[in-house]
């Protein structure tokens, strides 16, 4: 009896002790899951991961100008505004409809031209839709637009033409849950989209729903007018030289990813029925040639009168005449009346621009990149 009154101090010890063990292991097992639970929050419905760059990274790469930074998608390193993750988990879930189409391309090869060329060709081929004179950026959405109205300058909401759009066509719904993405769910079939996004972030089943058309063009002219379109916007405070910009550019750390991912992942899928894929150089070589290429996948059956008339429709010179395809006033403009957005419309402008070093760095990143593919890139390297 005596044995256990000493041994009783030291069993209740060891129970409590026990006790403690039982309660770091369940506070462990919470950290895991929490751990875990944040892990998992950092990852795409795609697939991708995402991770945000660190304040000193945003300054060296010209790109803090977002009131929640910039992230770099995994594992390609893609670099999107903070935002980015919410709206491409809400792409990966949109629904799409059997008859939209998809303007796809990289970043300033040619978008606006096609969009323009394609909704012409579904909503107004006669010229004379009333709908034709509104704002392309309105009648076409962008669903990868959503994200840039993070930035600081813009002070936390869009322009106010987009603002106007949405809150008469979406009536109760918020804007920050996605104002191109609910302008799209609203908008009539069919629908002409425009996306800057990689095919990887959409569901990989995405050809078999819908029609794309990619543009792809001269990466040379591309990081030019790259260049100039960010310069001129207000909201993007740009401090970079057109040398950073063009190096950047083979870094693969400029806005909206890497060049040669994006334009390779819609060429791996060129034969694809759903999706045509064209260069802008061909377009500017031979646009009656590609009109008929786009008639023929559109399914639209227009005269070759109709579609000679949509060419002289949808040129440089009338899309410029008719002004810029956004009311806002986001541009650096000396004169109201100058159009900022559509600039020279040309191929072979990088000459203008390039050094003979950049020149000869840019042609080893080219055929660096299209070594293992059947890209022929021959007019874009240097005479």
């Amino acid at each position: 009896m005596r044995a256990f009154v000493r041994c009783l101090p030291f069993t209740l010890c060891l129970r409590e002790a026990g006790s403690r063990v039982v309660k770091i292991l369940k506070a462990l097992q919470t950290l895991k899951g929490t751990i875990k639970l944040i892990e998992m929050s950092k990852q795409l419905l795609s697939g991708h991961t995402y991770e945000e760059l660190k304040e000193e990274e945003l300054k060296a790469l010209d790109l803090d100008h977002f009131d929640h930074g910039v992230v770099r998608i995994q594992p390609e390193g893609w670099l999107y505004p903070g935002t980015a993750p919410i709206y491409l988990d809400r792409l990966y879930n949109m629904e799409f409809r059997s008859d939209d189409v998809i303007v796809k391309t990289f970043p300033k090869c040619g978008t606006t031209w096609m969009q323009e060329i394609v909704w012409t060709m579904l909503h107004n081929p006669n010229l004379d839709n009333p709908k034709g004179d509104e704002f392309l950026w309105i009648r076409s959405e962008d669903i990868s637009l959503d994200m840039m109205f993070d930035l600081k300058l813009l002070k936390g909401q869009p322009p106010n033409y987009y603002l106007k759009k949405f809150n008469e066509a979406c009536p109760g719904k918020k804007w920050e849950e996605g104002l191109s993405l609910q302008l799209a769910e609203v908008a009539k079939s069919p629908r002409v989209l425009k996306s800057h996004f990689y095919l990887s972030l959409y569901p990989d089943d995405i050809l078999d729903r819908i029609k794309v058309v990619y543009v792809a063009r001269n990466p040379k002219d591309m990081i030019i007018s790259y260049f100039y379109f960010f310069e001129a916007l207000k909201p993007f405070p740009m401090v970079s030289t057109m040398e950073d910009t063009q190096k950047r550019l083979m870094d693969g750390q400029i806005l909206y990813g890497q060049y040669w991912p994006h334009v390779k992942q819609a060429w791996q899928k060129r034969h694809h029925p759903n999706l045509h894929f064209v260069f802008y150089e061909d377009m500017k070589a031979d646009i009656m040639s590609e009109l008929r290429k786009l008639n023929e996948f559109l399914g639209t059956q227009l005269s070759e009168e109709k579609l000679e008339a949509i060419a002289q429709y949808t040129s440089f010179s009338s899309m410029k005449a008719r002004g810029e395809p956004l009311q806002d006033d986001i541009f650096h403009k000396e004169n109201k009346r100058d159009v900022t957005f559509f600039r020279k419309g040309k191929t072979g402008d990088w000459k203008n621009h390039f050094t003979p070093e950049l020149q000869k760095k840019m042609d080893h990143w080219i055929k660096e990149n299209i070594a293992d593919t059947d890209l022929n890139l021959k007019w874009a390297l240097a005479e």
